[in-house]
């Protein structure tokens, strides 16, 4: 759920758990994945194949009657 842009609080109330408890959870289990991220070498990295924008591009055609 925290990967999915889920907020704490509402993670504590879906698994009936404090928010203290769920951001303790969160922080275990990225120290976890850091080790084994460590472990595995690393890395390649490469360019990024999908492209997110935040804002619509618009392009408006002059009208060429001149007004």
């Amino acid at each position: 759920m925290y990967l999915n842009n889920v907020g704490i609080r509402k993670i504590a109330r879906f698994v009936g758990a404090s928010p203290a408890g769920v951001l303790r959870w969160i922080r275990k289990e990225h120290e976890a994945v850091q080790a084994r991220l460590a472990k595995s070498g690393p890395a390649c990295v490469t360019e990024a194949d999908i492209i997110e924008m935040d804002e619509i591009y618009t392009f408006v055609q002059k009208n060429s009657c001149g007004r």
